[in-house]
């Protein structure tokens, strides 16, 4: 008897051969497709089977035309903040309207997962006047959960890349470090992305807050 069919005569004498057709089937193979099995080098099966060798996915060739993934870049959403040094304001600012708050706030938090926006009810539904919003915060004695110039400061560090992935098309305030000018008029200052980098600028109260100018406020 060949050497085939010993081979032939043990697969069918222990069922093996019923469990590969098995096996093929589940895999989708057509009778077509086994019969053009033989075709190929069943030794590089082998030596896969038995642990000398392995099998690799191919790499798919880029063609013209193809649209190829930029590699997922990782944020750092950690935000470290020296609460022991009050933050510079610019010069034309005449008085901090809470000077108690300035150093108030964690040393270290996850932007992400600490920080949260907050719209006073008119925003929500159209506009709101600052002046409106600030009365709302000192009336619920909410000041102290906001950001503040020392937080915004240390978020424009983290560049556009940061700031686009959770504020994308919004103006962010931090309520906590509303100023007096020169002028006596009150200004609160914010963030927003422009061109290629986060822009820190202030506004007067007296402006239109709408749904996006959330107040940054730590989650509770």
């Amino acid at each position: 008897m060949s050497k085939g069919r010993k081979i032939m005569s043990t697969l069918y004498s222990i069922g093996h051969m019923n469990q590969l057709a098995d096996a093929l089937e589940k895999a989708g193979f057509s009778v077509e497709e086994v019969t053009k099995l033989r075709k190929y080098d069943l030794g590089t099966i082998k030596a896969v089977l038995n642990g000398f060798s392995e099998i690799k996915p191919i790499e798919r060739l880029v063609t013209v035309g193809d649209v190829v993934p930029a590699p997922e870049v990782l944020l750092d959403f950690i935000i470290s903040v020296d609460r022991s040094v009050k933050p510079s304001y610019p010069g034309w600012m005449k008085k901090v309207m809470h000077p108690e708050l300035e150093l108030v706030g964690p040393a270290e938090y996850n932007l992400n997962a600490a920080v949260g926006l907050w719209l006073h009810n008119d925003q929500k539904t159209g506009v709101a006047i600052g002046n409106a919003i600030y009365k709302h915060l000192q009336k619920d004695n909410a000041l102290a959960d906001c950001l503040g110039l020392a937080d915004l400061l240390a978020i424009q560090t983290k560049g556009i890349a940061v700031f686009r992935k959770l504020y994308a098309g919004k103006t962010v305030f931090g309520w906590k470090s509303v100023v007096q000018d020169r002028y006596g008029r009150l200004d609160v200052p914010c963030l927003c992305g422009y061109g290629g980098g986060v822009v820190l600028l202030w506004y007067w109260l007296g402006c239109s807050w709408y749904s996006n100018d959330p107040a940054l406020r730590f989650s509770k």
